[in-house]
């Protein structure tokens, strides 16, 4: 399972056309982690627009380190290389992503606020809202996405989140 990761709405909430506050910014790492420590075969990909200014290595630094460790890569800027009028940005690249990389079949889920970006794949969206972020429900839809039902052989099973309380 790849996880494609936004920041700004997700990490913390979205400022539009200004810088994230410093005693906000990062503010639902630690609800993120957490989250990612129950799923520890769980890839992460930045999607985020922070890769556009940041290295991958300082995109890393945000984190702990054994999150850190399980950041791969960013997904491709979009650049002159999209279709003229073409909204679903964030979709694009992450099909790009797993093209590039060979990995189109693979299971994936975007964290983002932007669902409006998403056309083709809005299921695999699990949508924050921008202005709050990674809130208990949102960690809740991420937690049952990962417990997705799943196939081994002939047989097929759920297994159930248990979502924290609100």
């Amino acid at each position: 399972m790849i996880l494609f990761l936004d920041f700004d709405g997700v990490l913390h909430p979205q400022y539009e056309g200004q810088p994230v506050p410093v005693d906000v910014a990062f503010c639902h790492l630690p609800r993120f982690e957490t989250v990612m420590r129950d799923f520890p075969s769980v890839e992460i990909v930045i999607s985020s627009t922070w890769r556009e200014q940041f290295s991958l290595d300082i995109l890393r630094a945000k984190f702990s380190p054994d999150i850190a460790e399980r950041i791969t890569g960013t997904t491709p800027l979009a650049a002159e290389a999209l279709p003229p009028h073409m909204v679903e940005v964030r979709e694009w690249e992450i099909v790009t992503w797993l093209r590039v990389n060979n990995r189109q079949g693979e299971d994936w889920i975007a964290l983002d606020d932007c669902a409006w970006q998403f056309k083709d794949h809005r299921d695999r969206v699990v949508a924050c809202t921008g202005y709050i972020g990674l809130d208990c429900g949102a960690e809740c839809r991420l937690r049952a996405m990962f417990f997705a039902p799943q196939t081994i052989g002939n047989l097929t099973y759920t297994r159930y989140p248990r979502c924290p309380p609100a």
